[in-house]
């Protein structure tokens, strides 16, 4: 069993986008790097917007048709974000259950490495070491690496041979 503090996961365990559908879309990889982002001062300039463009939006352009897409998108936006949030808190839980799954079952791997080294001392019967011979050079991988590291830092901390 695991060491490390959990709690269950209230929900919700259910999600859909349908309404944002129409404003979901998939970029190519690499695609976000070239978007524009929102700036600080923005609730300003929605501000300014909602006094200037009614008194002045015709006269500066046919500018209510581009503020109402604005208005619009803030509509979409906001939609997105909510789901963003919940959406991202379900992937973090979903990750993190899923390694606390793999931890879990490490230490239960672990465990049957140390009852059968244990009841091959105790017995004698190499046989035993044998038919989980995978399972126990599986469980040594990280001491071996770790031994390896440390026989590696070891060499590099000796000082180099004068006579070299």
């Amino acid at each position: 069993m695991s060491n490390v503090a959990a709690k269950p996961y209230p929900g919700p365990f259910e999600f859909s986008l349908k309404n944002c559908e129409a404003d979901l879309v998939d970029l190519a990889p690499g695609a976000m790097a070239h978007l524009r982002f929102e700036h600080d001062g923005l609730a300003d300039v929605f501000a300014e917007l909602a006094q200037s463009i009614p008194a002045l939006g015709e006269d500066a352009g046919n500018l209510p048709k581009v503020h109402q897409r604005i208005l619009d998108a803030n509509v979409s936006i906001d939609k997105l974000a909510v789901h963003e949030v919940v959406l991202a808190k379900a992937l973090e839980v979903v990750r993190e259950s899923r390694a606390k799954k793999v931890h879990e079952r490490e230490n239960d791997i672990a465990a049957i490495v140390d009852s059968v080294k244990s009841t091959a001392r105790r017995g004698g019967d190499e046989a035993v070491l044998a038919a989980f011979e995978k399972t126990i050079k599986y469980n040594a991988q990280v001491a071996e690496k770790a031994a390896k590291t440390r026989r590696k830092n070891a060499e590099a901390a000796k000082p180099a041979d004068p006579n070299g």
